[in-house]
């Protein structure tokens, strides 16, 4: 829980909105949604300072990932209401190389999206829901 809690107090310091930084819940781990990466498919995608982000996707199961540097972070969100409210969920930072992604997460029917970040800019991209 420490190394989260340390997660989302570097978002905070990076600049993000009251807004982006709603009570995010302990998301249950991607093992106990029934969730695995096998068979993906990008399903949609955005880019923000040269950075790649996309929403994958096998049938069941979404999750972010992003092309960039250390340091620039990816996650999902999950609505379960068409996209008005949502759920963040598995904010995720590449530590080393060019990319990294989110735990998958089982969509339950509902709409879900990727956002990302690039360290050394305030501004957030999300992909569009699907």
């Amino acid at each position: 829980m420490g190394t989260r809690n340390a997660l989302l107090g570097t978002i905070a310091a990076a600049g993000l909105t009251g807004a982006m930084l709603t009570g995010v819940a302990a998301a249950p781990a991607q093992a106990a949604e029934g969730c695995n990466t096998n068979n993906a498919r990008t399903v949609a995608s955005a880019s923000t300072h040269s950075r790649g982000i996309e929403l994958r996707y096998n049938g069941t199961c979404a999750w972010g990932r992003i092309f960039g540097s250390p340091g620039d972070l990816v996650w999902v969100d999950r609505s379960y209401d068409g996209g008005r409210t949502w759920n963040q969920l598995s904010v995720t930072k590449i530590n080393t190389g060019g990319s990294n992604h989110t735990d998958a997460f089982n969509n339950k029917g509902n709409l879900m999206r990727a956002c990302g970040k690039a360290s050394n800019y305030p501004d957030v991209a999300c992909t569009i829901w699907w």
